[in-house]
């Protein structure tokens, strides 16, 4: 089965895109399969995604994501610009600000530019408390644990799965290791995504975040980032960030409670992808 898909990349994340109608007939049951090999860097393109790009409605464009093990995880923001940039580059987007269509809900989108997408992130909550968080001179977020006997304070923020963000005043340490400590503590439950911040102005700030063999997307941490330096006070409420993979911009707004995340998202190269079909039994 010959698939013909194009390669894009979004603050270093690289995706696979393909179109439904460009698959053939059958071809559903396989998905998993294909997703393995096509995404596979050694044998295979090499990717962190499969983007599958179905029938369009309107003002929604449909999207299945699988990664390299076959499955169908959450999608990551990373992915969701580079698949909001084709659906709006091939027509397949009719508007510059359309609804994403996704296993786990609608998503909002807008085409910036030629190259700048943003995306609705959703609403900042309490780890804690499960509850929205707004920012309030009334409420406390910090947090403190004890790791090899030195006190650590953090801040708590839940997007897609909870965040401590923890502000230090360099970034040259070794953060895997330092990570890696901090999330044996009991305080957080098995996945939560590990974030270092560096301040250096109200509207910019730098990142290292820690995935600990969880799927890692660096867009999350940086939302949860900025809502922790907006109710800290060290930042404003829109922050340029550095991420290891390029910068972002991102905004929390006042009206909704809802954060945006602005940046480019890049084609690689299109080809065509020879699928051996496993032989039936």
């Amino acid at each position: 089965m010959e698939i013909e898909f194009l390669k894009m990349q979004a603050s270093g994340d690289d995706s696979i895109l393909v179109r439904t109608t460009h698959l053939a007939p059958g071809a559903e049951p396989l998905l998993p399969a294909i997703a393995q090999r096509i995404l596979d860097r050694s044998f295979g393109v090499g990717g962190n995604a499969l983007l599958l790009l179905g029938p369009t409605e309107q003002d929604e464009v449909v999207v299945r994501s699988f990664d390299p093990q076959g499955g169908e995880p959450a999608l990551s923001f990373h992915a969701i610009r580079c698949i909001a940039r084709y659906a709006s580059d091939s027509g397949a987007a009719h508007r510059a600000d359309f609804v994403m269509r996704t296993a786990e809900g609608p998503i909002r989108v807008q085409i910036i530019d030629s190259s700048n997408v943003r995306v609705d992130m959703g609403m900042p909550m309490s780890s804690e408390m499960r509850t929205e968080i707004r920012e309030s001179p009334n409420d406390s977020y910090t947090r403190s644990l004890l790791v090899d006997g030195r006190s650590l304070s953090y801040t708590p923020i839940s997007l897609d799965r909870p965040y401590a963000i923890f502000f230090v005043p360099d970034l040259a340490f070794p953060i895997n290791r330092t990570a890696r400590k901090i999330a044996e503590q009991p305080e957080f439950p098995a996945g939560t995504g590990i974030g270092f911040v560096k301040v250096y102005s109200t509207d910019e700030i730098r990142l290292r975040t820690w995935d600990g063999g969880y799927e890692k997307d660096e867009c999350a941490c940086a939302a949860a980032a900025l809502v922790a330096s907006v109710v800290q006070g060290f930042t404003d409420r829109e922050v340029f960030i550095h991420l290891k993979g390029g910068d972002v911009f991102l905004q929390w707004e006042e009206t909704d409670n809802h954060l945006w995340l602005t940046g480019p998202a890049v084609y690689v190269f299109t080809g065509t992808y020879d699928f051996e079909e496993p032989e039936k039994e």
